[in-house]
């Protein structure tokens, strides 16, 4: 049987808008998605991410067709990088939903070709390890930015045991 999407949920102890920001800028997408990146994150905006493995460097090319900062956002990518020439018809969304302290991250990944069982089975375990890293990235972020804003407030002579 021949699929074209997968679709994946993370809950991310992280604001919508620290994850919003790691899917769209170059410095984030560094840290948990690719090797390197440039970005100009908007409508229309393109992102360019490669890849360097032991023997390889692989490029891709991306348009933000959907940006709606920090609910969600569309990637069209136009060049995935692995076959020069050959039209590429895939598309990434993610979809974020604050709720009760956390942050729900609904990512689809869909093609308009149809793609055999078992390589849909090896991009959907990819996109778990993928969205992990993204978890951990936006996790620590997070984590960081109260630490910060805490540090902040015992450096004006508050205490944080005052609450």
């Amino acid at each position: 049987m021949l699929k074209n999407r997968i679709e994946k949920k993370v809950w991310i102890q992280a604001s919508a808008e620290i994850i919003f920001l790691a899917l769209t800028k170059a410095k984030a997408l560094e840290q948990w998605f690719c090797d390197k990146a440039s970005s100009n994150p908007r409508a229309e905006g393109e992102l360019i991410a490669q890849w360097n493995d032991e023997k390889n460097r692989r490029k891709g090319r991306a348009v933000f067709t959907r940006f709606d900062p920090p609910k969600g956002l569309t990637l069209q990518w136009v060049d995935d990088g692995r076959d020069e020439g050959a039209a590429v018809a895939h598309r990434l969304s993610y979809e974020i939903y604050p709720r009760s302290g956390m942050t729900e991250l609904v990512m689809t990944d869909s093609d308009e070709t149809d793609i055999d069982e078992e390589t849909l089975d090896f991009l959907a375990r990819g996109w778990n390890t993928v969205l992990l890293e993204l978890k951990d990235y936006c996790e620590h972020k997070e984590r960081a930015a109260k630490k910060t804003s805490r540090g902040s407030f015992a450096d004006r002579g508050g205490s944080e045991n005052a609450f």
